[in-house]
């Protein structure tokens, strides 16, 4: 990602200025018996270098929760769900329901029709469901399925993640042409995962959201935008009643 703000932790790694070190002022009085002009820049400069990490410092933000309810556009693709290109979607999110939904667009290419499917993911139940828009046609199945990522994935910035950085989408050169978004990664080392994701700075709205387990499901890649906080539409966790156990 093109940051165009340093992290916090770089700044201190390449701010280690000798006026930083506690013996060093003390030892140039000592060895002059006044305070030099040199020694008076010295800590002028200190004072300054300390307001700027106090800044840096300040600028970066704290791990966040999106909405527990939202919903949004979202550009998708996942080899496991067998999707050979990105999937354009409507998304719904419902972290205190631990439900999600989406109802897909499938170009399948020039001499297809397209195909609208409609997925819902009851976590609490462990149950997904498939409907196909096109024939009415609904499956029944199982959220543990070999290869697939596993669990509620919230979309929130993990508690231990690590901050990226932060960066701008849009222009910073032009006035309210530009949101202020922040980079973050996550790595659980036993399962072998990495995560990384970003959001507005303001709200924490996620705009992107990646998954890569390469014992397991591989890679997930998420985008969302247009994102509206609240469900218009809590139907659309509720499955049809000619559901049929089985696969999609």
């Amino acid at each position: 990602l093109p940051l165009q703000h340093r992290t916090v932790q770089s700044a201190f790694e390449d701010s280690q200025p000798s006026c930083l070190q506690p013996s060093l002022v003390p030892r140039q009085i000592a060895q002059s018996g006044r305070r030099s002009s040199k020694t008076t820049a010295t800590m002028i400069r200190c004072l300054a270098l300390l307001a700027i990490l106090a800044v840096v410092a300040s600028q970066r933000p704290e791990v966040c929760d999106s909405p527990a309810q939202w919903q949004a556009n979202m550009v998708m693709f996942d080899p496991v769900e067998g999707h050979e290109f990105a999937v354009e979607a409507k998304y719904y999110y419902d972290k205190t329901g631990l439900r999600k939904a989406r109802i897909e667009e499938i170009d399948p290419g020039r001499n297809s029709s397209h195909r609208y499917v409609h997925v819902i993911e009851l976590f609490a139940l462990h149950k997904r469901y498939d409907i196909d828009l096109n024939t009415r046609e609904c499956v029944e199945s199982t959220l543990i399925r070999p290869g697939a990522m596993e669990g509620f994935h919230p979309h929130d910035v993990p508690v231990d993640a690590e901050f990226r950085g932060l960066f701008y989408i849009g222009s910073d050169a032009i006035a309210e042409g530009h949101i202020e978004a922040s980079a973050w990664d996550y790595r659980d080392a036993t399962r072998g995962y990495f995560w990384h994701g970003t959001f507005t700075t303001h709200g924490c709205i996620p705009l992107r959201s990646d998954h890569f387990n390469h014992t397991t499901f591989g890679a997930r890649f998420e985008e969302f935008y247009d994102v509206v906080p609240g469900i218009s539409s809590p139907d659309v966790f509720i499955p049809p009643s000619n559901c049929r156990p089985g696969r999609f």
